[in-house]
């Protein structure tokens, strides 16, 4: 993954994490990531995997393309 989707998608990320009103550390308890993984992918330091992508999105309640740049939002 290029470093300026990996960027994307983080942002997209913890958007969606502010959003939902989660915690770094409650993403963190209840997706199974490490805080250390979890910072390092919220930082755009690694890649997303899919499982770490469906983890968040059942954590924030969102369906996983939600996560993903340029997706459309509803926000009736």
């Amino acid at each position: 993954m290029g470093t300026e989707l990996r960027h994307l998608l983080a942002s997209e990320v913890d958007g969606a994490r502010f959003h939902a009103g989660v915690s770094f550390s409650e993403l963190s308890d209840r997706s199974g990531i490490e805080p250390g993984a979890l910072g390092n992918l919220l930082d755009g330091m690694e890649d997303f995997t899919v499982v770490d992508l469906v983890r968040i999105a059942e954590v924030l309640g969102v369906p996983v393309t939600a996560l993903l740049p340029g997706a459309a939002t509803d926000d009736s």
